[in-house]
């Protein structure tokens, strides 16, 4: 299992404009993705379960990746949210 965290900059928060961003990358993964931030967590390749997260500006999120290419996926992932969250 590969496990990374980072924290939400755009202003809007992860809304759904980027949850579904978000969702495609985690759809081109091999593994199971799951998203947690505070006390909720959710499947990462099901839009309702990331939007329910609610994360904000300034929230802190952690993406788990269990299975398939986890590297691989992590990196993506990882640069995923660099660049857009």
């Amino acid at each position: 299992m590969k496990r990374f965290a980072f924290v939400i900059h755009n202003e809007n928060g992860l809304d759904a404009r980027l949850a579904g961003m978000f969702i495609k990358e985690t759809i081109a993964c091999s593994g199971d993705v799951r998203i947690m931030a505070g006390n909720k967590k959710g499947n990462g390749k099901m839009i309702f379960n990331v939007l329910s997260l609610h994360a904000r500006k300034g929230d802190s999120v952690v993406v788990e990746i269990d299975g398939g290419r986890e590297d691989e996926d992590a990196q993506r992932l990882m640069r995923f949210a660099e660049h857009n969250l």
